[in-house]
């Protein structure tokens, strides 16, 4: 299906919106001054062992060590060695590595450390066959992903392709020969290049209201694919764009704990430290039996669940409380099901089934905060029992609301302890129309906005 992409940059902080068709179908937000872990490949030294947990720990160059388990690999203290981020610090837990690079491109993702060869689940039989065949006797011990967009390439891109990220490969092995110093040596995208890098062959559209931003992504398209430069637009009004494609809507329901089906039955998400939890209520009874409604209800159910968990980039260990069904056949068609909807997805899903109890366990691979806690924070009035908007979305809708109101000057009300935030924004945004005025009566999630006369 045609995708669209809107980048919407604040003052350090960048919102990223995947569109299918009309409907947000993934919300990424990354920072413009972080070192990015994820995906990154750094030069990294083995400090200490850690038997008892199957691994070790190791200096990559940052403020802390990071963790590599070890599958029946011997390393000592000392040992020079490249790794990857595979997930980044999350509460009490760091930076995990790994010591399988995976490098990505347009048709392939390169895995010299394997002899894997393993397909995109989106491609048809018929494609999976002849590539296999086309890029096997061009593979030196080592492996490969092909891509979806892989289909639609010739021969010669593909194995251009492969020679480019092999010989990048082999450019970061020599480092680890001649550098004798931990950091980092090839760092992952940021979140909107790297969408656009997942899904280029789909963009019909991408759109961003930062200046510097789309100098950014004009400068990355014209190496990685020229053709979609002509589909890059610049929208200086960011409320333009978030009328236009929805996303006040879409943040909002990324952040419901409740959501409502069709059919009147209802899911409810609840995101706790150890896990995620989604209960599955029913709706209005229409079928002839108990079992029936139940599975209908949770078909329905499936579809919504499998779209949140992208959209919230959900991960870690995930439970769904089904509407309890008695057959095992039901059972397995709202696991298949499920698979379905989770589509290219599935490659970072493993569904164990249901227990005892009924509950669907599943985990998705994580990879560090999902999106309720980047946009959430907790509230500093309840301690921490609740949560509420994080600055970086209380400034966002604040600017398209600033926006919204035109020209003039405007006095805008914040509630105590939002003030610091929103006038480093208005600062940073150079909006000398703007005066920051804290109402302690105000509820910690709003703000008002008046204009003055």
């Amino acid at each position: 299906m045609a995708k669209k992409l809107v980048v919407l940059g604040l003052k350090n902080d960048v919102f990223s919106f995947l569109l299918e068709g009309d409907e947000v179908v993934k919300i990424r937000l990354d920072s413009k001054d972080r070192k990015r872990v994820v995906g990154s490949v750094f030069l990294g030294k083995v400090k200490r062992l850690a038997k008892g947990m199957g691994g070790v720990f190791v200096d990559i160059g940052l403020d802390k060590e990071a963790y590599l388990p070890l599958k029946g690999e011997m390393l000592k203290v000392g040992d020079w060695i490249l790794v990857q981020g595979v997930r980044d610090e999350l509460g009490e837990k760091g930076i995990k590595l790994t010591n399988r690079i995976k490098i990505p491109g347009k048709y392939i993702v390169y895995m010299p450390e394997t002899q894997e060869i393993k397909c995109s689940s989106k491609l048809s039989t018929e494609d999976k066959c002849r590539l296999l065949d086309l890029i096997k006797e061009d593979l030196q011990n080592e492996g490969v992903i092909l891509r979806t967009a892989s289909a639609r390439a010739s021969k010669e891109d593909i194995l251009r392709e492969l020679q480019q990220l092999r010989g990048l490969y082999q450019s970061l092995k020599a480092k680890l020969r001649s550098n004798k110093k931990p950091q980092l040596l090839l760092e992952e995208l940021p979140q909107h290049l790297g969408l656009i890098r997942f899904h280029w062959s789909d963009l019909e559209g991408i759109f961003c209201n930062d200046v510097s931003l789309w100098h950014q992504i004009s400068n990355f398209l014209e190496g990685f694919e020229p053709s979609l430069l002509n589909k890059l637009y610049y929208v200086k009004d960011a409320s333009t764009l978030a009328v236009s494609f929805g996303l006040r809507d879409a943040l909002k329901r990324a952040l419901q704990k409740r959501l409502w089906l069709k059919g009147g039955g209802y899911i409810v998400i609840e995101e706790t430290e150890a896990m995620t939890v989604i209960d599955v209520n029913s709706g209005d009874a229409c079928g002839d039996t108990q079992e029936e409604n139940a599975l209908r209800t949770n078909l329905e159910a499936v579809k919504e669940i499998a779209k949140q968990i992208i959209l919230r980039d959900l991960g870690g260990i995930i439970m769904i409380d089904f509407i309890d069904m008695k057959e095992q056949g039901n059972k397995d068609r709202v696991i298949n099901a499920l698979k379905e909807a989770l589509g290219e997805d599935l490659c970072n899903v493993q569904i164990y089934g249901f227990t005892k109890l009924g509950v669907l366990e599943m985990a998705r691979r994580r990879s560090g905060k999902s999106l309720t806690q980047m946009l959430t924070e907790d509230c500093p009035h309840c301690n921490g029992s609740g949560r509420v908007k994080g600055d970086n979305l209380y400034v966002l809708e604040l600017d398209l609301d600033i926006e919204n109101h035109g020209a003039g000057f405007v006095e805008v009300y914040v509630p105590k302890g939002r003030k610091e935030a929103v006038e480093s924004y208005i600062k940073a945004k150079k909006m000398d129309h703007v005066v920051v005025i804290e109402d302690e009566n105000l509820d910690y999630n709003k703000y008002e906005i008046r204009h003055v006369r």
